[in-house]
């Protein structure tokens, strides 16, 4: 009779082993897909995006890239790519830095808040490897306010301006 619960010890003892070899199987697969996504996120951008972040802008006889112009004047940045047939998208999310927007006569208290929750998102189009400046949309937003809506060349001109004034 001991016998047989010995038997039936190990019989349950095999099944919860089998069991658990298949969920251990398990368990590596998903840590190892879980790894490779993490390998991914790490790197956060692409190639492509990469090399737009380094395309070199050349104005008013100044030489600066697309990661300089905006880790100069923008806080907290941060970098999405996306590709639309032949077009290449960088968009460039940040946080408001003095003096950007002047012109609007910001209040002491609007620029606090903007400091700490103002948002920028700056969307930059190349088209065969060149930036197409008309197509540079400029926002920023306060608590989900829309202070500034721009496109064109004209405001990406204004942010290569202020970044010039920073960097002397």
């Amino acid at each position: 009779m001991r016998n047989i619960h010995i038997y039936v010890v190990l019989l349950l003892a095999m099944f919860l082993l089998i069991g658990c070899k298949s969920s251990v199987s398990d368990l590596k697969e998903a840590v190892s897909g879980i790894h490779t996504q993490a390998e991914k996120a790490k790197s956060g951008l692409t190639i492509d995006a990469y090399t737009l972040r380094e395309y070199e802008i050349e104005y008013k006889d100044e030489l600066f890239t697309v990661d300089e112009l905006f880790k100069t004047i923008l806080r907290d940045v941060q970098w999405e790519y996306e590709k639309n047939h032949n077009k290449h998208i960088l968009l460039v999310k940040g946080t408001w830095k003095e003096p950007l927007f002047e012109q609007l006569q910001l209040t002491d208290d609007v620029k606090e808040k903007l400091s700490k929750s103002g948002k920028i998102f700056i969307e930059l189009v190349f088209i065969d490897e060149l930036l197409n400046s008309n197509e540079t949309t400029v926002s920023m937003k306060l608590n989900e306010e829309l202070l500034v809506d721009e496109k064109g060349a004209e405001i990406l001109y204004y942010l290569y301006d202020i970044y010039l004034q920073q960097k002397m």
